[in-house]
């Protein structure tokens, strides 16, 4: 009876800080939006902020900031909206506890992201880890099966074929 109670406030617990991870995508998501940031030229001054030393974060790592030159600066106008689209849903999908696992797997790449895109700069960059460690918590916890949409589909289609869906 102890260990039911137990695992019954343990899904709670883990429900809730998939609902809390959810709304600060979420809200994150809204100052990127009025700040412009999901435009070419927001998202292209925003890397550039992240390795200014003056005037920026001065992140350091160079190889991460070539990657960025090479890859994204030329495409930012198109990945910037895929960033504000897969934000909105990425959010979203975890206040709601859909494809939660799924969802908190493309969390720890975003946070992964952010970790290493303000390394060495002023940025406390532990934050993105404790985000990190609370999206593979959702992940372990299949934290959308408690007051989440996941809890119906797996009553409807039992578990997933693909075990990082639901």
């Amino acid at each position: 009876m102890e260990q039911a109670r137990d695992t019954k406030h343990l899904r709670t617990a883990v429900a809730l800080l998939r609902i809390t991870l959810g709304l600060i995508i979420l809200a994150t998501w809204v100052d990127n939006v009025r700040g412009g940031l999901y435009t070419a030229d927001g998202l292209t001054t925003f890397f550039n902020e992240l390795f200014d030393p003056i005037n920026g974060n001065d992140s350091s790592l160079t190889v991460y900031k070539a990657f960025l030159d090479a890859a994204i600066v030329p495409m930012a106008g198109l990945f910037g909206g895929f960033q504000a689209v897969a934000e909105l849903i990425m959010g979203l999908a975890l206040l709601l506890g859909a494809l939660t696992r799924l969802f908190s797997l493309a969390a720890m790449l975003f946070f992964v992201n952010l970790f290493l895109a303000y390394f060495g700069g002023h940025e406390w960059i532990w934050t993105y880890v404790l985000l990190f460690m609370s999206a593979l918590t959702l992940f372990l916890g299949y934290a959308g099966r408690k007051w989440g949409i996941d809890a119906r589909l797996v009553k409807k289609r039992g578990e997933p074929p693909i075990n990082v869906l639901w």
